[in-house]
């Protein structure tokens, strides 16, 4: 912003209540206001859309124009849709936006990290909305609010974060319609074949840690018709504390995927198939371990990450 005086405008204000948000943020987070689905000082006007959120109703625009999309799924939602946001954040464990969503990407400008936005980049991209990742921290909320509406998900299961950033974005019923498609394909995915049971891990040096079997590549296995196991189904977190060699018998599934936070699944299998209770895996003794990429398979729910799965699934159930 030029150091010259400037006239009061909409622009102006918000960045001056984002200054003051951040600079009153605590460590615990939250804000005295207790307006939660207001979209802050965004200006309303006659060509908006209520949506219903994890912090309330917001009102959008009914043609958003300049979109900040944070986290995987958003950005994945978008691009999936037509549209190319004018911020994004750095994938989980890089500094990049996600490896898989390849060239689509790259020309986003990075205005956050994955675990906190820069409020200075957010307003610096002009956005007129916001698609925040689920369970974002209310003091963050409050302060991107300030600058465009903000849309942060509910997280009831894993189809709503990408359905609620279709509706914002005015695209739900065509989203739907590639979403419906997507399912039925994994539905046909083990080719006629009963799949057994599966289940999706990191395995790590000091064991297997399970995915839980609410996330999306869990939920295509299911369509495709295969059982994730009981501790996959059970489990609170998003996966499992690493499991020891005594408790191996937990993930011997009929196929096991085994997914790394990279591109590289075939060096997470290689490092498993290193472990000397990899052998005790049925899957391994049938050759049914498959190496996957986790940025897909534990990081996203978006459409394009969708169709990886799909794929993924499809060529374990081939061989």
């Amino acid at each position: 912003m030029p150091g010259s005086a400037l006239p009061v405008n909409r622009r102006t204000v918000q960045a001056l209540a984002a200054s003051a948000l951040l600079m009153g943020l605590t460590a615990c987070g939250g804000s005295a206001s207790g307006d939660d689905g207001e979209s802050g000082g965004s200006e309303k006007t006659a060509a908006t859309r209520s949506i219903e959120t994890a912090y309330g109703s917001v009102e959008v625009p009914a043609e958003p124009k300049r979109v900040v999309a944070l986290g995987d799924t958003s950005l994945d939602t978008a691009l999936y849709l037509g549209i190319e946001p004018v911020g994004t954040s750095s994938a989980r464990g890089a500094d990049t936006a996600p490896g898989y969503l390849g060239e689509k990407a790259e020309s986003v400008p990075l205005v956050a990290t994955v675990k906190e936005p820069n409020i200075e980049a957010v307003l610096k991209v002009d956005p007129d909305l916001i698609l925040a990742a689920p369970r974002l921290e209310k003091s963050q909320y409050d302060a991107l609010k300030a600058v465009a509406p903000t849309v942060v998900p509910n997280n009831d299961d894993w189809k709503q974060p990408a359905q609620t950033y279709a509706e914002a974005l005015g695209e739900k019923e065509e989203f739907d319609k590639k979403i419906d498609a997507l399912l039925e394909r994994a539905a046909g995915a083990a080719g006629g074949k009963d799949p057994g049971t599966a289940v999706v891990a990191r395995w790590m040096p000091a064991g297997p840690m399970v995915m839980n079997a609410a996330n999306m590549p869990s939920g295509l296995l299911k369509e495709a018709g295969a059982e994730l196991l009981p501790i996959a189904r059970e489990l609170d977190s998003p996966h499992s504390d690493p499991l020891s060699l005594e408790n191996l018998d937990r993930i011997d599934a009929d196929h096991v995927f085994v997914a790394t936070l990279n591109a590289e699944g075939e060096k997470a299998l290689e490092a498993a198939r290193e472990q000397k209770s990899f052998p005790r895996l049925k899957a391994a003794e049938r050759d049914a371990v498959s190496g996957v990429d986790g940025q897909v398979w534990s990081s996203s729910a978006g459409p394009y990450a969708m169709e990886k799965v799909v794929e993924d699934i499809e060529a374990a159930y081939a061989g």
